[in-house]
């Protein structure tokens, strides 16, 4: 998990750092008009934003993995892997439709390497959760074979 944790902070920086590279028209509306979105103008506090998103994305997928079976953690993933999908599909549609076209190619590609880095934490829970339940029926089939060997064995008095 720790090194999810390192890849996320790494794309969150780089996306971060691409975002932040924005057009002079969308410098300007900001400034002007959209200041809400300033944040957006500095690479690092837009980082910590999608960092502190990953982070939190990681630890609700860490709790449901842990609290819920194995199907209802794998639905949930696949809940929040086809909320990563349709973000990407209405973030295209934004930026080749709307004012935001305007505003860079290294904006865009920061905004599609967030739902990238989402995607990647979805997958990583979705092997997580096959490998562990590979390893309990692994551990599981260990005991049973173990208790029906002792079963099998003649009283020893």
């Amino acid at each position: 998990m720790s090194t999810l944790i390192a890849v996320q902070a790494l794309l969150s920086t780089i996306s971060g750092v691409l975002m932040s590279q924005m057009s002079f028209v969308g410098k300007v509306g900001i400034s002007l008009i959209y200041r809400e979105y300033g944040l957006f103008r500095l690479w690092w506090k837009t980082a910590l934003l999608l960092f502190a998103l990953q982070l939190a994305l990681i630890f609700i997928l860490w709790l449901v993995r842990r609290i819920s079976g194995r199907r209802l953690s794998v639905a949930i993933i696949l809940f929040f892997l086809l909320v990563a999908l349709t973000g990407a599909y209405f973030t295209y549609i934004d930026f080749t439709t709307t004012s935001h076209r305007l505003m860079k190619a290294n904006f865009h590609v920061g905004g599609y390497l967030t739902w990238v880095a989402w995607l990647l934490t979805c997958f990583y829970f979705l092997v997580a959760c096959t490998r562990s339940t590979r390893a309990s029926t692994t551990t599981d089939d260990t005991y049973m074979q173990e208790a029906k060997q002792k079963k099998d064995q003649p009283p020893t008095d």
